[in-house]
């Protein structure tokens, strides 16, 4: 090295994140954010703050907050309906099908009550809001579709009535949602059987 020149470490530039990245940490951050202060309540500021990032990445990634709700409710979707499936498949090679139902849906995903609060909330925003309730319902019925291929998997025999497995869906719906609402308000009510197992027990044997 030449006397007098100084030995000067380039720092190294810190990785961007991809844009996939940071559309998941605002989802996640929007979770956080609706948690503490809920929809109406969460501006896109605090969400952008519990995510980490400004508002230029939020707009460059949704247009708006409802835009993010349904981000957020395709991620829990796709979660819930992997869980269901999981469990019907494996449901078809146990010795006693319904014990094994019963005993797997017992307990709601981990994050299950915090996210109907959200839902219901969300749910009474949609019915005063023409364009999410629209939305919203889409939502719901691309659920419900995939809730009918779970269905299907436990008792094949509903792909040809298409009408009382629609029904079937709507009430294991209505029951699950109920549900949760019962559990967050009282969460004794975890110690007994899920209404779940009920409806599950109930197609069955229809």
């Amino acid at each position: 090295m030449i006397e007098g020149e100084r030995n000067v470490t380039t720092p190294e530039r810190s990785r961007r994140p991809k844009r996939e990245e940071v559309r998941m940490r605002l989802i996640e951050g929007a979770m956080q954010a609706f948690a503490e202060k809920g929809f109406s309540g969460a501006s896109i500021d605090f969400i952008c703050e519990r995510a980490g990032f400004s508002r230029g990445a939020f707009y460059s990634n949704f247009d708006d907050k409802d835009a993010l709700f349904f981000a957020l409710y395709d991620l829990r979707t796709d979660r819930i309906h992997a869980r269901l499936s999981r469990i019907a498949s494996a449901a078809q090679g146990a010795d006693d099908p319904l014990a094994f139902l019963a005993r797997e849906l017992q307990d709601p995903d981990e994050d299950e009550l915090k996210w109907d609060v959200l839902n219901k909330e969300f749910i009474v925003h949609a019915l005063r809001n023409t364009a999410a309730r629209e939305r919203l319902l889409a939502s719901r019925e691309g659920s419900k579709a995939r809730l009918s291929d779970t269905l299907i998997t436990l008792r094949p025999e509903l792909a040809k009535s298409p009408e009382t497995l629609d029904r079937f869906c709507r009430i294991f719906v209505a029951v699950h949602e109920g549900e949760l609402t019962q559990l967050g308000v009282d969460p004794s009510l975890k110690e007994q059987n899920s209404l779940l197992v009920d409806v599950v027990e109930w197609i069955f044997s229809t």
